[in-house]
């Protein structure tokens, strides 16, 4: 058994973590795009909006804010920016990362408006999260019934049905 456990261990392990972390770039991923918004609003370059983003969003998320991180060092370092999302987006192992690589690039090159694009993907990937939380709370019910049905149906028939079945018992006695 401990052969067993020490050879598939690790990779569950393993599996769990990138699971749980690739949950918490999907969530926090909106949370950057506002960000972004704000920022190119603002009139802050796009390098500077990764760095500041970064820092800011330490706390809630620290596994994106160090790869947002790496992204600016890497700019610094001389990689073209679009090349540096591409390679966050392979990091981030999520897909609305490789596509904010593309709008960029595609926003760059036939002259849209980059604050206008920002704007209208942070606003999907808002409503993928929201939609994402209804798809949980959809399943919740079918998840319950078999704890339901096993644990706590069983114990109120119990409480319920006792009273009655001293009475009966109490009558027969009698």
């Amino acid at each position: 058994a401990a052969a067993i456990l020490g050879y598939f261990g690790p990779t569950l392990y393993l599996r769990r973590r990138i699971r749980q972390r690739i949950d918490q770039h999907r969530m926090g991923f909106p949370d950057f795009m506002d960000l972004m918004v704000v920022c190119a609003e603002a009139g802050l370059s796009m390098e500077a909006a990764i760095e500041r983003i970064a820092r800011e969003l330490v706390e809630g998320y620290p596994s994106l804010a160090e790869n947002l991180y790496m992204v600016s060092l890497e700019i610094r370092a001389g990689k073209s920016f679009t090349d540096a999302l591409d390679r966050l987006g392979r990091r981030l192992a999520i897909e609305e990362a490789s596509m904010l690589a593309s709008l960029l690039q595609q926003s760059a090159e036939l002259g849209t408006s980059l604050s206008q694009s920002l704007r209208i993907y942070s606003d999907e990937m808002r409503n993928k999260r929201m939609s994402r939380a209804e798809e949980k709370a959809y399943a919740l019910p079918a998840k319950l019934v078999v704890p339901l049905t096993l644990f706590v149906f069983p114990i109120l028939i119990v409480t319920l049905m006792y009273p009655a079945v001293v009475r009966v018992m109490g009558a027969l006695k009698n």
